[in-house]
């Protein structure tokens, strides 16, 4: 599910900016124009880079060994990692077809590149160059001296975010090592104010080698299970059809925060989608299927009871937006989006 408030911001400098950019003083928009120069004029790219993500319930480190073609293909294959199951993953694609390999499941999934859902931070370095340009394009850039990062010259910038902009509800600050030769980011670190923080560092890296192009394609190996990938469109219904469509009892809340209105229902696979708007500080859906919507968002998790069941609960109190979910009598229910803890609590206990 989109919405996931701290995981493109915890990697989006540990991982993705590895790639990122291309002896007097130099201001610090014109690093940021000689990055973007090499950005542009790099036609491929290959770079070793360990990054890793703390918070108070998590701790997610990886080096993955990266090769990219402009404009749209990529191959990752992960070296190392705190979570096994993604020792050895590979993900590629040659920009019209993804393939996502995790060894550990003895599976492949095959499909268009936004079909393929993979876990960070394969996830992230799918798009990387959209991912880089919107970092720099919401953030205010100041250049903070010179330092050396495993032996080579760099500059210092410290990345907050503009205001008004979508990441200022993150409350984090990034600092980034730009190279002074090659304009690359050598090492970067992130920490939202009391939520979590992440870090990255380039291991080695080359410009235009000149890489071949069937590194981008992927065999998959004899006797993986292959799954094919189809994203399914979302179909619009009114209220009474997707009671009548669910395949189960559906729940509608009884209370919704004063002036959020049902904007839209609609089902996507197995899951009926319920999503009410009131303004910028209230926007939130109500999610019902037999298994939960895509992975929650990365963060601090905290147990809670909800109509007598189990739930889970990921909040970022600062940015106002919660993801609560449990399960119940065989159904996954989610109420997520900018909506506080208390209130997304009364949403749910008035399902009925």
């Amino acid at each position: 599910m989109r919405g996931r408030f701290v995981s493109v911001t915890i990697l989006v400098v540990a991982v993705v900016l590895a790639l990122a950019g291309c002896g007097q003083r130099i201001t610090a928009e014109e690093i940021v124009a000689r990055m973007q120069e090499t950005l542009e004029s790099t036609q491929d790219a290959h770079a070793i880079v360990t990054g890793q993500a703390t918070g108070q319930d998590m701790d997610l480190s990886a080096t993955v060994e990266v090769w990219e073609q402009a404009p749209n293909k990529i191959r990752a294959q992960v070296l190392d990692a705190s979570e096994q199951r993604l020792l050895g993953a590979i993900m590629v694609t040659d920009g019209s077809q993804g393939w996502y390999y995790e060894p550990a499941g003895n599976r492949a999934m095959v499909g268009k590149p936004g079909d393929v859902e993979m876990p960070l931070p394969e996830e992230i370095l799918l798009s990387m160059q959209d991912t880089i340009q919107q970092v720099l394009d919401v953030t205010d850039v100041e250049l903070a001296g010179e330092e050396a990062v495993a032996g080579r010259e760099a500059y210092k910038l410290i990345l907050t975010p503009k205001q008004g902009s979508e990441l200022e509800a993150v409350n984090g600050t990034a600092t980034l090592w730009v190279d002074k030769e090659q304009w690359i980011v050598l090492k970067a670190t992130f920490e939202a104010v009391g939520m979590a923080q992440g870090s990255m560092e380039v291991q080695s890296f080359e410009l235009n080698p000149g890489l071949p192009g069937d590194l981008f394609t992927f065999e998959v190996p004899e006797g993986v299970e292959v799954v094919e990938v189809e994203a399914e469109d979302p179909v619009s219904l009114s209220l009474d059809e997707a009671r009548a469509q669910a395949g189960f009892g559906l729940l509608v809340p009884g209370y919704v925060p004063e002036g959020a209105t049902l904007v839209e229902v609609f089902k996507i696979g197995e899951s009926i989608i319920l999503r009410y708007n009131h303004s910028a500080q209230v926007a939130f859906t109500v999610i019902q299927g037999p298994e939960l919507a895509g992975p929650p968002p990365i963060g601090a998790t905290e147990e809670r009871t909800v109509r007598g069941q189990a739930a889970t609960v990921v909040a970022d109190e600062a940015g106002g937006n919660t993801f609560l979910y449990w399960t119940e009598n065989g159904v996954t229910i989610t109420v997520a989006g900018h909506i506080g803890l208390d209130e997304a609590i009364k949403v749910a206990e008035s399902l009925q």
